[in-house]
C-alpha cells in the first residue's frame, strides 16, 4: 500500500503568501480591493538545500508547487538564508533585514577598559615628552648663559685692563713678564710671572718701581681699588714676592721666605700660642709658599670652655702670621681633638 504522504493529491487552498523561488510573485495588484481565489497547490515532499544543508520544517511551513511554480513560505526562506523576516500588517509589507551580530557586554566593558588604558598611556607619554622638551630648553637656556659669561669675561673692561698692561710693561727692565689680573674693581689682585733670575737681579728701587708702575695704570682705571699682589717663578710658580698698596699706589713689597719650612713654622706657631688662653695646643703644617694647610691640635673640653672671641682671635692670628710674616698667599686650617685627632671645625 502507498503511503498517504506519497498520495497527496492537488488541494484547493485560499490566500496563500509566498514566495517563488524562481523570482516570480503571487500577488494582486496594488490598486486592487482584497479579494480571496481558489488556487490549485500540490505538495509533493520538496526539499530545501542550502549550501549543502537540509533546512528542515514542519506541516505549516512546507513548500508547494502552483502552475509549475515552487513556493515557500518567507519565514522558511528567511531561517534557510540567516535573514529576520517580519510581517508589516499595517502597511501590508514583508520586511526583510539581515541579522546583526549581538556583542556580549563583558566584550564592551573590556573594549572600554583597554581605550581607557590606551588613553593613560597616551597622556602620560605625552607629559614624558612635556618634561623632556623643557629639560631641553632649559639646558640650552643655561648653554646659552655660559656662552654669554664667557663672551663677557673674555671682553670684559679688566681683561682689557690686564692686555694693556702687559702690552706696556712685560719688557719694563727687561722682566719679560707676564701679569695677570683678578677680582673686581674694588679688589684687584695683580699676579706677575717672570724668572726667579730676571726678578732677583733688579734692585729693590727698581722692584719698586716696576710695581708701582703696573699699579699707577690700574689706579687710573679704578681709582678706588685696592691693589696687591705677588711675584712668582714663571719656571715653578713659586713665590718670589708680595706686595701692597696705599690709596697714593705706594708700594710694600713684603718679605718672602726663601723656601718653605714648615718646622720652622710649627715651632714659630707653638711658641706664639702653646698657651693660648690658659689652654694648650700644639700645631702641624704643610704645604708651600703658594698653600699652606695648618691643623690645630687642642682637648675638645678646653675648645669647649672658650668664647667665640678666643676662638676666633685663635684661629685669626694663626691665618695672619702664616700669610704675613711667612708670605703664604693661601692657608687653611682645622681644629682637631688632641686624643683622637677628629675634626672639631674648619677655619
Amino acid at each position: 500500500m502507498k503511503s498517504l504522504k506519497s498520495m497527496k493529491k492537488p488541494v484547493i487552498i485560499t490566500a496563500v503568501s509566498a514566495l517563488a523561488i524562481s523570482g516570480a510573485l503571487f500577488s494582486q495588484s496594488t490598486f486592487a480591493a482584497q479579494v480571496t481565489k481558489p488556487i490549485q497547490a500540490v505538495y509533493n515532499n520538496i526539499k530545501i538545500i542550502y549550501n549543502g544543508t537540509e533546512v528542515p520544517y514542519d506541516a505549516k511551513t512546507e513548500p508547494f508547487l502552483l502552475n509549475g511554480v515552487t513556493y515557500l513560505p518567507l519565514k522558511l526562506a528567511g531561517t534557510a538564508l540567516d535573514k529576520k523576516v517580519d510581517w508589516d500588517g499595517t502597511n501590508k509589507r514583508v520586511v526583510i533585514a539581515d541579522k546583526g551580530v549581538p556583542i556580549d557586554q563583558s566584550t564592551v566593558t573590556a573594549l572600554n577598559n583597554q581605550i581607557t588604558t590606551l588613553t593613560q598611556e597616551l597622556n602620560t607619554a605625552k607629559a614624558a615628552n612635556t618634561t623632556k622638551d623643557a629639560t631641553i630648553a632649559q639646558l640650552q637656556k643655561d648653554n646659552q648663559t655660559l656662552k654669554d659669561d664667557a663672551s663677557k669675561n673674555s671682553s670684559s673692561p679688566m681683561k682689557d685692563l690686564e692686555r694693556d698692561l702687559n702690552d706696556d710693561h712685560r719688557d719694563d727692565y727687561d722682566t719679560n713678564s707676564d701679569i695677570e689680573l683678578s677680582g673686581n674693581k674694588n679688589d684687584i689682585t695683580v699676579t706677575i710671572e717672570m724668572t726667579k733670575s730676571r726678578w732677583e737681579g733688579l734692585s729693590s728701587s727698581k722692584q719698586r718701581t716696576y710695581l708701582e708702575d703696573i699699579v699707577e695704570d690700574i689706579l687710573k682705571e679704578y681709582k678706588d681699588a685696592e691693589v696687591d699682589g705677588t711675584v712668582k717663578n714663571s719656571s715653578n710658580n713659586d713665590k718670589l714676592a708680595s706686595f701692597t698698596t696705599n690709596s697714593r699706589g705706594d708700594v710694600t713689597i713684603k718679605k718672602v721666605s726663601s723656601s718653605f719650612d714648615a718646622n720652622s713654622i710649627q715651632r714659630d706657631l707653638f711658641n706664639r700660642y702653646s698657651n693660648y688662653a690658659g689652654y694648650g695646643f700644639d700645631f702641624s703644617v704643610r704645604g708651600d709658599s703658594s698653600k699652606a694647610d695648618v691643623d690645630v691640635f687642642v682637648d675638645l673640653d678646653d675648645w669647649n670652655k672658650m668664647s667665640n672671641s678666643q676662638k676666633s682671635n685663635l684661629t685669626d692670628g694663626v691665618t695672619n702670621f702664616l700669610k704675613d710674616e711667612e708670605s703664604i698667599d693661601r692657608v687653611s686650617g682645622t681644629i682637631r681633638n688632641e686624643d683622637n685627632r677628629n675634626l672639631i671645625t674648619n677655619f
